[in-house]
């Protein structure tokens, strides 16, 4: 019976004396592992183009991964809107930083404006998410006046969101002479740029 009682106490003593072994070593390991390398300070790499960016991280031992996409306004297509870990952190060399590069400005089609009047060409404008720009005036034959002859952009070109949209309003059809053309221009634009 003590025979067994000592096996017994081998056993678990060897099982206790492997587990603290194998506990030390690891963390020798994760110690050593963690800590090779140099570190480096991540730069800033917003607004900058992904190639550009790769190159240079490379340069100081990083990696890069484009882990997404997305519209935007103010950054170039192709270049870094965000990333992570931030800029000025501190990495080990060979860290991966995780970046989101821009797919430029979202284009949106040009609505259909000829024959609106001006303030239903202004309501589809900003609905479409575009801006009205310049209103000039012009005669035609065709189109009555007050409403929309024709849109720089035309319709359906895309063009940035809030990008302005130029409009040329009718003036209406004039079958007589004009003598005098500044008075009359400027009488035909009454009523229509109030």
């Amino acid at each position: 019976m003590l025979n067994l009682f000592k096996n017994i106490f081998y056993v678990i003593a060897s099982f206790l004396i492997i587990f603290l072994l194998g506990f030390a070593l690891t963390k020798t390991f994760l110690i050593f592992y963690t800590q090779h390398g140099d570190e480096v300070v991540v730069p800033d790499l917003i607004q900058r183009d992904y190639k550009n960016a790769k190159h240079d991280l490379y340069k100081k031992g990083l990696y890069i991964e484009k882990i997404g996409e997305r519209n935007s306004q103010e950054i170039l297509k192709g270049s870094i809107i965000k990333q992570e870990p931030l800029a000025n952190s501190v990495v080990k060399e060979g860290y991966t930083i995780e970046v989101i590069t821009s797919k430029g400005p979202e284009l949106i089609p040009v609505p259909t404006l000829d024959n609106l009047s001006l303030d239903e060409a202004k309501i589809r404008l900003i609905n479409s998410g575009l801006e009205i720009g310049k209103v000039s005036y012009s005669l035609s034959n065709k189109i009555p006046r007050g409403q929309v002859l024709y849109s720089r952009p035309r319709n359906g070109i895309k063009t940035p969101k809030l990008s302005q949209v130029d409009l040329i309003i009718s003036l209406g059809d004039v079958k007589q002479n004009i003598n005098d053309k500044a008075d009359k221009y400027d009488n035909l634009l009454k009523g229509i740029k109030d």
